[in-house]
């Protein structure tokens, strides 16, 4: 086939695989996502590998009551939304409000598939987000009853109903990313 076959072909084929891959369930959602409102000056996420918490403070409206806290903000090794389901790895936004503007309070909500114990499929709890540092919304995956395969969200809103952010993630079998589970190897494994 000549180079100029092989463009005519492609340029044929494009439109087609684009328009399939638009029309896919989770590829036509995710066109406007992740999204940020001008309330958030910097936004990252990806997956990170957990840390031991110095403190739990209490969240009532989460599946263990407790949110984790911990030391130092963790380092988003891999910068995607693909996350293996492994105890151990986290996943989630860091995020800063421009200078001068504090958002508080903030509601953050998760929203997974039902857990198999609970059917609990929504999680919320309240921070701020402010402009002097990075806040972190995070999960990990801390027992075997949260490894939950499909999408997953993360949203934030304001008092007066606000979407800060909106991102969803997309939880996958661990043997299907095994370089992300060897990178955290050692880390705090529940």
């Amino acid at each position: 086939m000549t180079l100029r076959a092989a463009l005519f072909l492609f340029t044929l084929t494009l439109p087609a695989l684009t328009l399939a891959a638009l029309t896919h369930p989770v590829a036509a959602q995710q066109v406007d996502d992740p999204r940020t409102s001008p309330g958030i000056a910097d936004f990252i996420y990806g997956v990170y590998c957990a840390q031991e918490p110095e403190r739990e403070d209490p969240a009532p409206n989460t599946a263990s009551g407790i949110i984790n806290i911990v030391p130092l903000l963790p380092d988003f090794r891999f910068r995607q939304k693909l996350v293996p389901a492994e105890i151990g790895i986290g996943f989630g936004v860091m995020v800063t409000a421009p200078a001068g503007v504090v958002h508080d309070p903030v509601t953050v909500t998760v929203t997974h598939p039902p857990y198999a114990d609970s059917g609990i499929e929504v999680e919320q709890w309240q921070t701020d987000i402010n402009a002097t540092g990075p806040s972190l919304m995070g999960f990990s995956f801390d027992h075997a009853g949260e490894l939950l395969l499909g999408e997953w969200s993360f949203s934030a809103h304001t008092s007066d109903g606000t979407e800060l952010f909106f991102i969803t993630f997309e939880v996958v079998q661990p043997e299907l990313m095994p370089h992300i589970i060897r990178s955290c190897f050692g880390s705090f494994m529940s």
